[in-house]
């Protein structure tokens, strides 16, 4: 029996070195064939943009590319709900402005919160050289009609609020306008 059992583990240790061996292999040939993987990645990528129809000048300097696809879908994602928001709060401010102050007021507070957070959320984008400056507009119009938006709500009065309202619909349509010049910039890029 001892003499069985010696020779069941020499067996067991042989085909324990044979799997350790293919074993070993196996895995070195898979570090080979990553590393041909990966010396070629950078074509792969190079390849990949071309055909995402990615330009060099839709790239700001040292940032991925990023196609007006991607850039269009960025803006609809931050602007669609924003404006949602932002109308939601127009609207209730609207629906309080002759009567209830109080209300009115946090319509209005509400309305300065979403101007700041769509401006955020545009500081966010990473624009194309080409529309940087549009952008930096956007923004700089959307903090200035936040900043009378939360002026108007301070007022200690309904009719001194509503005093405002004109000067925040010219605020409002300057906003608008630079989103208008975003997106024409951005709908040229997908031509």
């Amino acid at each position: 029996m001892t003499e069985t059992y010696a020779r069941g583990g020499q067996e067991g240790t042989t085909t324990g070195a044979v799997t350790l061996a293919v074993t070993s292999c196996l895995a070195a040939a898979l570090v080979i064939a990553g590393l041909v993987y990966a010396a070629g990645a950078s074509e792969r990528h190079d390849a990949a943009l071309a055909a995402a129809g990615c330009e060099p000048g839709l790239s700001p300097s040292g940032l991925p590319c990023t196609t007006a696809q991607m850039l269009n879908s960025q803006f609809v994602a931050v602007t669609t709900p924003a404006g949602q928001q932002l109308n939601a709060d127009m609207d209730a401010y609207t629906a309080n402005e002759g009567n209830d102050r109080t209300a009115a007021e946090a319509a209005l507070t509400a309305e300065v919160i979403s101007e700041r957070a769509f401006g955020t959320s545009l500081a966010g984008i990473k624009f194309p050289p080409a529309i940087v400056p549009i952008a930096q507009a956007l923004i700089r119009a959307n903090q200035a009609r936040a900043t009378l938006t939360a002026e108007q709500a301070r007022s200690s009065s309904l009719a001194r609020m509503r005093s405002f309202n004109r000067r925040v619909q010219v605020a409002d349509a300057g906003v608008r306008t630079q989103m208008k010049r975003i997106r024409e910039a951005i709908h040229e890029e997908l031509r």
